[in-house]
């Protein structure tokens, strides 16, 4: 993903700029307010053109905060003093701008992924959210055997394409369970960060990089780029802290961490429990198609995983292998008790594996879904 530093500009420097409603007066043109249907911590641009968002609320806002669970704040308002864009795959943006409370880019025709950063006055990460430019993603509604229904989007997050002949374009962004930043195959393989501080805190102020486990010599006491131990691990990152495997989304909570779109949630355990099946999957060289209602197809890419390199005790599984998808779920079950949850379908074997545990500082794709109605 190629980054590109833009001069950090403040709210003075900008004030010929007026609000999303109002015509951007620099270019002429209006900007469209992707905040305006609530906020979130990525923002989906389906066409070139001008957008902004705000960036003094986090995530979801008030609502994604758990009262007593150990978030690295329990205000969802931040007043940044500069912004600047992170990384730029693509070329997918332009012309950043930031007044003082607001962001405003222009979406090229390029497809790919950016991030974008809004500091303190001390030069410290406040939060950063991620721009998926990408065409319209569908949905496909899906009811598992346990009488729910989902809408699925029709591809992982990040990705900027559907289609399975794209290759590398379905697989989307890879995600560390439980944090909100994503990454790429590449950045990922260039080498994992210590995480000195060993602190959600130290997470949010660290977008770019992607945490090594704290102990890999104690194998099943630590699985987690967050804690020192599993009796401290926090199971409330992603909203779902009673392995809610069967729930609906109802009784679950999305969360200032969950990467998804407003209106979206990291997809909960039970949502791809018929991925076991075989009547409702279809395989190919690049992924598979999983028959949702009304015989629609989703197709799923084998993406695979990425590791820090260091080899644990059980199978590999490199990017091609399989498809793998975080749960928002924590997995509590046999060594894994302390892990993330995740579906699995390995490619030569056709198996599939839910509520399948492995380390949090794993990276693995997300699909995103929300409840049908």
């Amino acid at each position: 993903m190629k980054k590109i530093l833009f001069v950090l500009a403040s709210a003075a420097l900008l004030t010929v700029m007026g609000a999303c409603s109002n015509s951007h007066s620099l270019y002429n043109t209006a900007a469209v307010d992707l905040s305006a249907g609530g906020t979130a911590n990525c923002y989906v641009v389906t066409s070139p053109g001008y957008y902004c968002f705000d960036a003094t609320v986090i995530g979801n806002g008030a609502e994604g905060i758990i009262p007593g669970a150990g978030f690295h704040t329990e205000d969802a308002s931040i007043a940044p003093a500069m912004a600047t864009v992170l990384m730029n795959q693509n070329d997918a943006i332009s012309d950043f701008r930031f007044d003082g409370s607001r962001v405003y880019f222009r979406a090229s025709d390029n497809l790919g992924n950016a991030q974008i950063a809004a500091y303190s006055s001390a030069g410290e990460v406040l939060w950063s959210w991620h721009i998926w430019r990408t065409d319209a993603p569908a949905t496909v509604r899906y009811t598992n055997r346990d009488q729910i229904s989902w809408e699925v989007m029709d591809r992982n997050l990040g990705a900027v394409s559907a289609d399975a002949s794209d290759g590398e374009k379905t697989y989307g962004l890879y995600y560390q369970w439980g944090r909100k930043d994503p990454f790429t195959a590449q950045e990922v393989k260039a080498g994992m960060f210590v995480n000195k501080d060993r602190s959600l805190d130290y997470a949010v102020k660290h977008p770019q990089r992607a945490l090594e486990p704290v102990n890999w010599k104690e194998v099943y006491d630590a699985f987690d780029w967050y804690c020192t131990h599993k009796d401290k691990t926090n199971h409330y990152l992603w909203g779902n802290p009673d392995f809610a495997y069967c729930h609906p989304l109802a009784e679950m909570k999305k969360t200032i961490y969950d990467p998804c779109p407003a209106g979206y949630v990291v997809a909960p355990s039970n949502a791809f429990i018929d991925f076991e099946v075989p009547s409702r999957m279809e395989f190919g060289a690049n992924g598979f198609w999983f028959v949702a209602d009304g015989g629609v197809k989703c197709f799923f890419p084998f993406a695979g995983g990425l590791y820090t390199g260091v080899k644990l005790d059980r199978p590999d599984m490199p990017v091609g292998s399989c498809a793998a998808l975080w749960n928002s779920a924590s997995a509590r079950f046999i060594y894994w008790d302390d892990g993330g949850s995740r579906s699995v379908v390995y490619k030569d074997t056709h198996e599939a594996r839910n509520y399948y545990g492995d380390t949090r500082a794993c990276c693995y794709p997300v699909r995103c879904v929300r409840q049908a109605e």
